[in-house]
């Protein structure tokens, strides 16, 4: 399994909260698949605003980690406060 996540958040979508939400959902991955297998599995980008995010995800630590991100997310944002697209690998790197 791979899969490519962006997310568009709304402009009250700050940068450090949002690092902080990924923080946490790869660190819940971590403490179910262990350290090395979810860095593997797992890797994102945001970009310099919080505006904008994409998750990289392979395997089930990386389902794990995108599954509680998407959770932060909603408590956040609110369920319709935020957007997810799923992307193919090489539009995620335009």
């Amino acid at each position: 399994m791979h899969e490519v996540v962006r997310f568009v958040f709304p402009e009250s979508g700050r940068r450090e909260g949002i690092e902080a939400d990924i923080s946490l959902a790869v660190f819940s991955a971590e403490c179910l698949y262990g350290r090395p297998r979810t860095r593997l599995h797992v890797s994102y980008l945001i970009n310099n605003e919080g505006s904008r995010c994409v998750f990289r995800v392979r395997g089930e630590a990386g389902e794990t980690a995108l599954q509680v991100f998407i959770g932060l997310c909603g408590e956040r944002f609110g369920e319709d406060g935020f957007e997810i697209e799923c992307l193919a690998a090489t539009e995620a790197e335009r």
